[in-house]
């Protein structure tokens, strides 16, 4: 224990040595062209994860393929010994942009030794404030919780030390997203948070911790947070105020966060407000939640349906179904949800009005997303899964036969089900157990998903029932990769937890890997595309020399005119809207995968592209668009573009939001 506090406070002598005075010059990054054949072939590799033959590109002389191998295997889903040591070798590199790839690679490796390599690279010089920036985020990363609590430590960074203070708020953050944050680091946090002379480069990060790790604040940090809220416009740090305050359970907190929604700023706040009321008692904010059913907004409307759905009490029941009765579709279904969910047993005639309600609109109403709304809400009665099956049965469309698969799971899933059911128990479970085998060996993809799921949850229940296995086998085995990759590993998995009584990770390795297009990629000038949805026209550009592969396909999925009639099928107030899938429901995909392409990038602003995925290099065509700064997604999703005209358009898509077409400006 002494020889570790010992080190410890040589790694954290190196992190805050010889800081320089002032703002720090950046270093100079190195352009990537895409019409270099040599860059290419790095590129190739990247993408095709050959490591073997990546690995010299390191020790080429020129430092563009240096920075573009390293920055490669910030993408790879791991790293051997023979990669890290090479790369740990390019911490010293005389180009500060290969410093800083390489500092970002060995963070994404995810190796915990290397925490103690990267802090024992920190230049002391003062003149790598970059790469020594990246060493500080990748710490966050690898290190140990001892090692990241030497961030917090840190004390000797000015406000005006913005990049190196940028890096460390990242390795804080990304340290605290697995577990590894402290008081002290919570506490320094709030206070480049207070702080108006702290840059918003270092701000922003900051509010995202707060929005994002679960800590309550002290009475006094809660106090100057308040006086905070009262005061700022910007909403990036209101939203990560917001969260905090309503974590601390305080009845002044409460006051201050309903007068923020009632003065109706960024929709996004009035989002976020709604979050943080979880943190208080029912009572004292129900008024408030049923005010928001209203809001002229549509995401903040459904944002207050969806908590009184996860929050409500039984005594209110009868209030969300009258209050159903006059709002629009996307509200009411949910409200529906929430009586049907927490009515009291007793209460048989307003049982029997709520089902027979949501069975005469899904028969009346032809909107696809609402009935699939209607079907969910149906399930939380559960002695409607017959029903479900029915209707599973009669869809045409596959939104509708994914949520009467997803009612069917969740009824077989309910904690009280032996209670709910009490002497039909056995039966009832024996016909979910054919109606799951049943999803699984029609082999499409979002009911099999949701019944592999179902099964998953219980396997000595449905390994009794089932007894021999073979059904599920044969099922597998007819499954189509990788077009259906993502239900394939989730069958998998429910069958190897039938087998062992417990669920398996899969090891499913998908082929045909899409290559990328160069010549589509090295034309002159922005790549810019322009998506019209239903609610208004968005233009995005595209990155090419960032995610080659993914821009390569994604034109050519335009040039084919494959997202024209394609919805918007999930979207999450200020976190993301969701679309391009084959079948609406967002399940499936094509018959090729795309790389993960994750060079060191921060998801840090609004509006940002990224692709969808099931897992790593399991990317295809879905893909989404950011409401918010999103940095939990750093290194994980690929950014392969962002909006740059529309961004009003994509706050306000919702489910079943149509691309009516999508075309190269």
């Amino acid at each position: 224990m002494l020889l570790r506090g010992v080190v410890s406070v040589v790694f954290l002598g190196l992190l805050t040595a010889c800081i320089p005075p002032g703002e720090p010059t950046p270093g100079r990054t190195v352009t990537v062209e895409l019409s270099d054949s040599t860059a290419q072939s790095i590129l190739t590799l990247q993408n095709e994860r050959r490591a073997e033959a990546l690995l010299p590109y390191l020790h080429r002389e020129d430092e563009r393929y240096r920075y573009l191998a390293a920055r490669a295997f910030g993408s790879f889903p791991a790293l051997d010994d023979a990669v890290v040591d090479s790369l740990a070798s390019l911490l010293t590199d005389p180009s500060e942009a290969v410093r800083l790839q390489a500092a970002y690679a060995l963070g994404q490796s995810g190796r915990e030794e290397q925490a103690a390599v990267l802090m024992g690279a920190f230049d002391q010089s003062g003149n790598y404030t970059t790469s020594n920036a990246a060493i500080l985020e990748a710490v966050g990363k690898v290190g140990d919780a001892a090692t990241v609590a030497l961030l917090a430590g840190i004390t000797t960074y000015a406000a005006r030390d913005t990049v190196l203070q940028t890096g460390r708020i990242y390795g804080l953050l990304y340290g605290a997203l697995r577990g590894l944050h402290s008081p002290q680091g919570d506490a320094a946090v709030v206070e480049l948070v207070l702080d108006a002379a702290v840059p918003n480069e270092v701000r922003y990060p900051a509010a995202q911790y707060l929005q994002r790790i679960a800590f309550s604040p002290d009475s006094s940090q809660e106090r100057r947070l308040r006086a905070l809220l009262r005061t700022t416009a910007d909403p990036l740090i209101a939203m990560g105020v917001i969260r905090t305050l309503g974590r601390s359970g305080r009845p002044a907190s409460r006051v201050s966060l309903l007068r923020r929604l009632d003065a109706r700023p960024d929709w996004r706040e009035r989002v976020e407000v709604l979050h943080a009321l979880t943190g208080f008692e029912y009572a004292s904010v129900r008024e408030s939640v049923v005010e928001a059913l209203r809001d002229p907004h549509p995401l903040v409307a459904r944002t207050a349906a969806d908590y009184l759905l996860e929050y409500g009490i039984p005594a209110d029941a009868p209030l969300y179904f009258q209050l159903a009765a006059d709002l629009p579709a996307p509200v009411a279904v949910p409200l529906y949800r929430a009586a049907n969910r927490h009515l009291s047993p007793f209460l048989t005639d307003y049982r029997s009005r709520i089902t027979n309600t949501l069975r005469e609109r899904y028969a009346s109403t032809t909107e696809v997303y609402e009935r699939a709304d209607l079907l969910l809400a149906l399930a939380e009665f559960p002695w409607m899964y017959r029903v479900l099956h029915t209707y599973y049965q009669e869809a045409e469309h596959p939104v509708l036969r994914t949520a009467a698969a997803e009612g069917l799971r969740t009824i077989g899933e309910r904690d009280d089900f032996d209670s709910f059911f009490r002497g039909s128990r056995q039966r009832v479970r024996a016909e979910l157990a054919d109606y799951y085998r049943e999803l699984i060996e029609g082999r499409e993809e979002g009911p099999a998903y949701h019944a592999a799921l179902a099964l998953s949850a219980q396997p000595a229940t449905y390994r009794a029932i089932y007894g021999d296995l073979a059904w599920l086998d044969a099922a597998l085995d007819r499954f189509e990769l990788p077009r259906q990759l993502e239900t394939y590993n989730e069958v998998l998995s429910a069958r190897n937890a039938l087998v062992s009584q417990q669920r398996q990770a899969t090891t499913t390795s998908p082929q045909r890997v899409r290559s990328a297009d160069w010549s589509l990629l090295q034309a002159d000038g922005d790549r810019r595309i322009v998506l019209t949805t239903t609610q208004g026209t968005i233009t995005l550009r595209l990155w090419p020399t960032i995610a080659p592969a993914t821009v390569s396909s994604f034109l050519t999925l335009v040039r084919e005119g494959y997202y024209n009639g394609k919805t918007f099928h999930r979207v999450v107030p200020n976190f993301v809207a969701q679309g391009g899938g084959p079948r609406g429901d967002g399940f499936g995909s094509e018959d090729f995968v795309l790389p993960t392409e994750t060079p060191h990038l921060h998801w840090d602003r609004t509006g940002l592209l990224g692709m969808a995925s099931a897992g790593r290099d399991t990317e295809g065509v879905q893909f989404f668009i950011t409401h918010r700064p999103t940095p939990h997604l750093d290194g994980k999703y690929t950014i392969f573009g962002e909006v740059v005209e529309g961004q009003e358009v994509v706050d306000r898509l919702v489910p079943g939001s149509q691309i009516e077409s999508v075309r190269l400006e």
